[in-house]
């Protein structure tokens, strides 16, 4: 990778517009009121299971289940998410930083193109498989040189 830093890597990789900031909460239901409050309401709130035959976590099945609350601001998805049981990344995050921002995303066309490009400039790939809506996605942590920062990449269900 080139001497990119945290605000160039969209530009450098060529992923074009963040649609999404994710925020790992401990409680989706005691932290709505201040995320609807700064980003504007209302959120939506689902709970998904992430099956461990569609979705690996640092190299391993993956079984987890989600709160996740959306909502939009500025044209830009805003999710929390809160791990109700099992291993995921956002959990790791709370336990490493807190509750706060976790990653920003990125739809892509060519989700196996732009991850293989990532992780060759570096990034590794920490979370990935199928969404139950059938959308493919990536993970991918940046280096240390860049704070560990993690993008998701996100390619949707073809129509």
């Amino acid at each position: 990778m080139s001497s990119a830093t945290a605000s160039s890597i969209a530009t450098e990789f060529d992923l074009g517009p963040i649609d999404q900031i994710s925020f790992a909460v401990t409680s989706v239901e005691q932290s709505l009121p201040w995320y609807e409050a700064v980003f504007g309401g209302p959120f939506t709130v689902r709970e998904v299971r992430m099956a461990p035959e569609l979705v690996t976590y640092r190299g391993a099945p993956a079984d987890a289940v989600l709160r996740l609350a959306f909502g939009r601001t500025a044209g830009i998805e805003v999710e929390l998410v809160e791990v109700l049981r099992g291993e995921a990344p956002s959990l790791e995050h709370l336990r490493e930083h807190g509750d706060g921002l976790h990653h920003v995303r990125f739809s892509v066309l060519d989700l196996q193109a732009k991850t293989e490009q990532l992780t060759a400039a570096g990034f590794e790939v920490i979370f990935s498989g199928t969404t139950p809506r059938g959308s493919r996605f990536a993970y991918v942590q940046a280096p240390a040189s860049l704070g560990h920062t993690v993008i998701e990449l996100i390619k949707p269900p073809e129509e």
